[in-house]
């Protein structure tokens, strides 16, 4: 199957819908998201979970050389490790950190009453929306086996900062705006 869209309008696209999202949502819903997002980003995606799983199997030899003056013997780490979901395992914790990243926003902060709060809330969604495409990014690409594959290729978000810092500027300067427009004078009693 093969889409007749260039990597650069899809990225945009998205981007477009995460703007959109975060215009919705308002800023104090779309930071609850991106920290969430975050920590999925840095848990789940296979570099960053590989070096925390070797920075903490290596906690209790320095805790050893720390209190006994010698090392322990490191326990040898597995390259890959496998789940019991297989390969959709991964993007299924990812999925499911960043809808509970969502609904824990949605919980704890009402609607944005005001422009500027709506205004706000498009830059933690850009930012989120980048981490969340790269994290498929990455793991796109790696498909193999009986998968459904698309011939477009997945766009690096790395190549996009610049804009992404142009469209989180120019959010901000919106939604100060917004902050200073003068409301109309309520009548008088």
């Amino acid at each position: 199957m093969s889409l007749p869209f260039t990597e650069q309008q899809c990225f945009f696209v998205a981007i477009l819908a995460f703007a959109v999202i975060g215009f919705q949502r308002g800023w104090r819903r779309e930071l609850v998201t991106l920290v969430f997002v975050l920590l999925a980003f840095f848990l789940i995606h296979a570099d960053s979970s590989r070096s925390l799983g070797q920075f903490l199997a290596r906690l209790p030899s320095v805790f050893a050389y720390l209190l006994g003056g010698s090392a322990a013997p490191q326990a040898a780490t597995a390259d890959q490790v496998t789940t019991f979901l297989g390969p959709w395992g991964p993007l299924l914790l990812f999925a499911a950190i960043v809808a509970l990243g969502y609904y824990i926003g949605n919980r704890a902060f009402g609607r944005p009453a005001t422009p500027q709060e709506r205004f706000t809330g498009i830059v933690p969604a850009i930012i989120y929306g980048a981490f969340i495409l790269a994290y498929l990014s990455s793991i796109l690409p790696k498909s193999q086996g009986n998968l459904v594959t698309v011939a477009v290729q997945a766009p690096d978000p790395t190549n996009y900062v610049p804009v992404i810092f142009v469209i989180a500027i120019v959010a901000l300067i919106v939604a100060l705006v917004a902050a200073r427009a003068k409301k109309p004078p309520a009548g008088k009693k």
